[in-house]
């Protein structure tokens, strides 16, 4: 075969060339368009920092064996915040679905003192916080000693996905619950030094777990 051909404008290996320059030509053009991209789909550090500081974590033991597992977030005013941006960096969401994603947010939190909180059990059908029937109990109790009772739990509206991406603590096993309690719970009132502000309390026959926010 003649070189013309083998090279030629109808030849197979210039074509792919060309493709070959035009997409590093495009690489390069957007380069910075598409790394930005990705460091939102990461999400921010400042999320991070806020959940894991309002995180609390208690492993219940008998011995070698893990009774179970409770990890609860506090949906702080902060971090609700915090959530919402996040919330809308992820899924791009223009000014008015992210306006309605944090009136949502902020409006269950601003009538109630609300928890994220996970459970993992080694027998799936002792993990019902949700069921009027449960043998739990969860109480959250104030520095003066008061505590209140839940206004509703409820399995968490969150898909699987979100709540891995959200909370990152929650285990494959873990089951989550949107908790909440009245708004008064959370009110300032005078303590003792080194009493802490608030104590989320999980009682059952498996056993009792205390998570603690100064």
């Amino acid at each position: 075969m003649p070189e013309s051909r083998k090279w030629g404008t109808g030849g197979r290996w210039p074509g792919l060339l060309g493709v070959a320059i035009a997409a590093t030509l495009l690489a390069w053009g957007c380069g910075t368009r598409v790394s930005s991209l990705y460091e939102k789909v990461l999400g921010s550090p400042g999320y991070d920092r806020t959940t894991e500081s309002l995180t609390r974590t208690k492993e219940v033991r008998d011995g070698l064996d893990t009774r179970f597992i409770l990890s609860a977030t506090w949906l702080s005013s902060d971090w609700v915040t915090a959530f919402s941006e996040e919330y809308a960096n992820i899924y791009y969401l223009d000014p008015v679905r992210k306006d309605r994603v944090v009136s949502e947010w902020k409006g269950e939190s601003g009538s109630y003192a609300r928890f994220f909180v996970t459970l993992s059990t080694p027998d799936e059908k002792g993990n019902d916080l949700e069921n009027p029937g449960t043998l739990w109990s969860l109480r959250l109790v104030r520095a003066d000693e008061k505590d209140f009772q839940p206004a509703y739990i409820r399995k968490t509206s969150l898909k699987s996905e979100e709540v891995a991406r959200f909370f990152p603590y929650a285990g494959g096993w873990s089951r989550g619950y949107e908790v909440a309690f009245p708004k008064e719970a959370t009110e300032t009132v005078s303590r003792r030094t080194g009493e802490p502000r608030l104590k989320l309390v999980l009682s059952g026959v498996r056993g009792r777990a205390v998570l603690v926010w100064d």
